[in-house]
Formats: structure tokens, sequence, C-alpha cells
């Protein structure tokens, strides 16, 4: 998932099925529910992560930028509801790219009992729909291509933007909300001092 440096294939998409379909039908469930996070729900985040990736996710250079003041922003961020459970979530963060404001995509879980049926694809389309609307510019995140590309996302030239940290330059990746928004942005991903973490 993004945000853990390793693959998202967990509640990718299915073959044939068009991510913005999935998110649509998705949101239609009667039982499932992608909505911005309730202070209840960021709750229970602690637990649906640790359920998806264990212990290993707090070695990830992804878990650098969130400790270096990353500032989430629940009204961007979504969860999957399900009965009253939270069972996904894609939170997306506030960052600097060198001088420039920018969102970080990460986490993106689904648990376990959850994966392999869209859960993830539609997290992340729900998400980012929210944060076109708001008027952001551009989002950036380290995880799989074969499942980010296919929701719109592209490889960041090798060197142009740098993490707190080691990453693969296959796995660094991003999109412009706005036209052009991801190409004039470089440097080093940063976060702010005050930013207290959820």
């Amino acid at each position: 998932m993004a945000g853990a440096d390793r693959g998202a294939a967990v509640g990718g998409p299915s073959v044939g099925v068009k991510p913005t379909t999935m998110a649509q039908a998705l949101s239609r469930s009667a039982a499932m529910r992608l909505e911005a996070p309730s202070e209840e729900a960021l709750g229970a985040l602690p637990a649906l992560l640790m359920a998806a990736f264990g212990p290993g996710r707090f070695a990830k250079t992804s878990e650098r930028v969130r400790e270096n003041g990353a500032r989430l922003d629940p009204a961007l961020s979504r969860v999957a509801v399900d009965g009253g459970r939270v069972v996904g979530c894609c939170l997306l963060s506030h960052v600097r790219i060198g001088e420039a404001p920018g969102l970080f995509l990460g986490p993106l879980a689904v648990h376990p009992h959850a994966q392999k049926a869209g859960l993830g694809a539609g997290l992340v389309q729900a998400t980012l729909e929210a944060a076109r609307e708001a008027g952001s510019g551009a989002v950036i995140l380290v995880g799989a291509p074969s499942f980010f590309m296919p929701l719109g996302f592209s490889v960041i030239p090798k060197g142009r933007i740098t993490l707190p940290g080691p990453v693969d330059p296959a796995r660094l990746l991003g999109i412009s909300l706005t036209p052009g928004a991801l190409e004039g942005m470089a440097g080093l991903v940063s976060g702010f001092p005050d930013a207290s973490r959820p």
C-alpha cells in the first residue's frame, strides 16, 4: 500500500473493471461507506494499520515523512466503514516539496478480511476526488506502479523529488490534480515543525 513502501495490490482493481466504476459502486453500497474520517475513525486506524501491515511499517521511508511533520488532512482523507467498523483508509497529508506545497498519500490500507475486492482503488479514487475538488495541485506517494499507474499516477523522474530516506526511484509516483502542477515541483519532501501526528 502507499506510504508503506511495499506493494499496493491489496484491495486492488479487478481485471477489466475501471477504477472510477469501482469507486462509484463502493460508495453506493448500503453496507460500505467511503467518507472523511471522524475522530472515532481516526482512533481506529492504528489497529487497522497493524492488521494490514504489521510492525514492519514503522521502518519504511514513508513513515519518516509522516514523523517529520507531514500534516494529516482529515477532510481530504477517506476511510471505508462497513457496519460501523473501519476496514480501510487512504490518508492525505500536507507536505512541502522543495518550497512548494503538495500532498503525500499514505498509508493506504485495507483490512485483510476486506482485501481483493477493489476497495483500495476505490479509496484512492475517492481521496483524489476530494483533493481535486479542494483545488489541490499534486499528490505524491511511494507504492507499486502496477497498482497506482492505472489510477493515473506516473513515475517521477529520478532525482527530481527526494524523501528523507532510501526509496526505489521506480516506486516514487505522482499525479497532477491541476495541469502541470507536478512538473513544477522538485526538491526534498518535508513537513511542518508544528504538525501533530495523528
